[in-house]
Parts: C-alpha cells; structure tokens; sequence
C-alpha cells in the first residue's frame, strides 16, 4: 500500500462517527480506547429547599443535548431541566430546589439518546 493509499484510509476512518468504529472491531473484548463511562456528580450530598444543587457531568458524547430527571430511588424521575455538552462531553448545570421539595433521598439522572446513554447521583434534600 503506497503512503499516499495509507494517508486516505486513515482520513476515512478518522471521519466515521464514533459508534461505526467501535463496531467494526472484530472481537467483543476488544479494548475501546475513545468509549468513556457517563458520570454524573453533584456538588453536595444534600440540599435545602430553595438552595442549588449544582449537577456535573462527564463521558457523554461531544455537544449533545442531556435531560436532567430526578426522582426517589427505584421510583419515576421528573425532568428538572438539560443541559448542553460542550466539545469533551462534560456539562455542568445548576438546578434549584423548589421551596415546597419533600425531604427525602433523591436520584439526579443525566440522560442522552433516549436515555442509552446514561448516568446518576445520589443526593438527598433536608427539611427546610
């Protein structure tokens, strides 16, 4: 293969989306070196009604659209708001306690693709 035959193969593999390259690997236990785990942390473990819980995220893909949910653990979570990633697939989004919150411990969930693409955290809300 002449240089110049090389040099377009790798602009080929370098334009495929993500998800295309990582498909194409032969061998399920093939290591994937540009697939990140999604994570979400919160700033503080716990709130109170009124304050801001400030959510951030890394792992998700590059300027993609992220809802934000809470709920209790193991229930159904409401959307609190989204979020943009920026060109690394982090985000950091600060939502507000409303002021009539239930105490209690609550799950923040960062979703893309129809949540496919996914990551949670712990957080818990004082009484006011």
């Amino acid at each position: 293969m002449t240089s110049t035959a090389r040099s377009t193969v790798l602009v080929a593999l370098a334009l495929l989306p993500a998800t295309a390259v990582a498909t194409a690997q032969p061998a399920a236990d093939a290591p994937r070196a540009s697939a990140r785990t999604p994570q979400l942390t919160a700033d503080t473990a716990a709130v109170r009604p009124g304050e801001t819980l400030t959510l951030q995220g890394t792992g998700f893909p590059p300027n993609a659209h992220v809802a934000l949910l809470a709920g209790p653990p193991h229930a159904a979570a409401s959307r609190i708001g989204g979020a943009r990633t920026g060109l690394r697939g982090s985000f950091v989004a600060t939502i507000r306690i409303r002021a009539r919150s239930a105490a209690g411990t609550f799950v923040a969930l960062a979703c893309h693709d129809a949540c496919d693409v996914k990551a949670s955290a712990r957080f818990r809300i004082l009484r006011g």
